[in-house]
C-alpha cells in the first residue's frame, strides 16, 4: 500500500498468549500484502507474553497499528482495533485463523466496487480437531436462522468501516457479543450480501464454542434485548434442548 494511500480493508487481529497461532495468521496476510494489495492490519496484544510483544516489535514495519497492553477481553480488544481501522472495510480474526488466499485474491478486487450499505458475507470453514457438535462449514447466512443460532461468525463477515465504528461490541456479552451484533443488524434491516466462497478457515477452541451454562445464560440475555413476542418466549425451552444436545454429544465423544 503506497504512503498516504486509504486502506481498502483494515483487518483487526486480537491475541493473547498465542504466538504461534499470530505467526500463522500473519504470514499470510504479510504475502498477501505484498501483492500491492490495501491492507491495513492492526494487532491488540492482550500481553501476557514476552515472544509475542518482540515478534510484533520485529515486524512493526509491516503492521500499521500494535498494541500491546493488557485488556479486559477479546470483545475490548476488537472495539479498540476497529476505532483504529481507517479502511473502508473491516474484517476481524483470531489468532491462528487463516485467510484463503485464493478466495482473497479474487474478492479484494470485487471489494473495490462494493456499495458501503451492507454486510457481505462468506463461508468459513473449521479443521478436523474442532470441537464435538460444530459443523466443518457455515456457509453465508443472513436470515432468521440468527434468531436460534450462531449462523454468521466474525471470521466470515465484512463489515463497513462506519457501520461497524458506529456499533461496539457489549462486554457484558464476554462469549457472544458478536453474536449480539449480528442479531442487532439483522433485526435492524442491515442488508447483507452473501458470496458462495470459503473465505478463512477457523482454529478450534473459539470462545463461542466452549458449550458451558454461561453461555447459554448469555445468549438468553442478548436475545431478551432483541427479539419479541412468540420466539423470544420460546428461547429458554430452545436453549435448554440445545445446552443439552451439546452435553450429551460431548459427552459421548469422550466416552469414545
Amino acid at each position: 500500500m503506497k504512503q498516504g494511500e486509504r486502506p481498502l480493508l483494515s483487518i483487526v487481529i486480537p491475541v493473547k498468549q498465542d504466538l504461534v497461532g499470530l505467526q500463522k495468521t500473519l504470514d499470510i496476510l504479510f504475502r498477501l500484502s505484498e501483492q500491492s494489495h490495501k491492507l491495513e492490519l492492526i494487532v491488540i496484544d492482550g500481553g501476557g507474553c514476552e515472544q509475542t510483544a518482540t515478534f510484533l516489535l520485529q515486524n512493526q514495519q509491516r503492521i500499521q497499528h500494535i498494541r500491546s497492553n493488557a485488556d479486559a477481553g477479546i470483545y475490548q480488544a476488537m472495539n479498540y482495533g476497529k476505532g483504529c481501522a481507517t479502511g473502508r472495510w473491516v474484517w476481524f480474526c483470531g489468532a491462528g485463523d487463516l485467510p484463503n488466499e485464493a478466495t482473497w485474491e479474487m474478492m479484494l478486487v470485487e471489494m473495490e466496487a462494493w456499495t458501503h450499505d451492507r454486510l457481505h458475507i462468506l463461508g468459513v470453514e473449521l479443521g478436523a480437531d474442532r470441537e464435538t457438535g460444530v459443523p466443518a462449514h457455515y456457509p453465508p447466512r443472513w436470515d432468521d436462522s440468527l434468531i436460534w443460532r450462531n449462523t454468521t461468525h466474525h471470521q466470515g463477515v465484512i463489515y463497513p468501516l462506519s457501520v461497524i465504528q458506529a456499533t461496539d461490541f457489549d462486554p457484558q456479552f464476554s462469549v457472544l457479543a458478536d453474536y449480539a451484533v449480528h442479531l442487532h443488524f439483522w433485526a435492524s434491516g442491515l442488508q447483507a450480501t452473501l458470496h458462495e466462497v470459503t473465505w478463512s478457515l477457523i482454529e478450534a477452541g473459539g470462545i463461542s464454542r466452549r458449550f458451558s451454562l454461561s453461555l447459554y445464560w448469555q445468549e438468553w440475555q442478548l436475545k431478551r434485548k432483541t427479539i419479541r413476542g412468540w420466539r423470544l418466549l420460546a428461547q429458554p425451552f430452545w436453549l435448554l434442548i440445545k445446552f443439552g444436545f451439546k452435553k450429551t454429544g460431548i459427552s459421548r465423544s469422550g466416552a469414545a
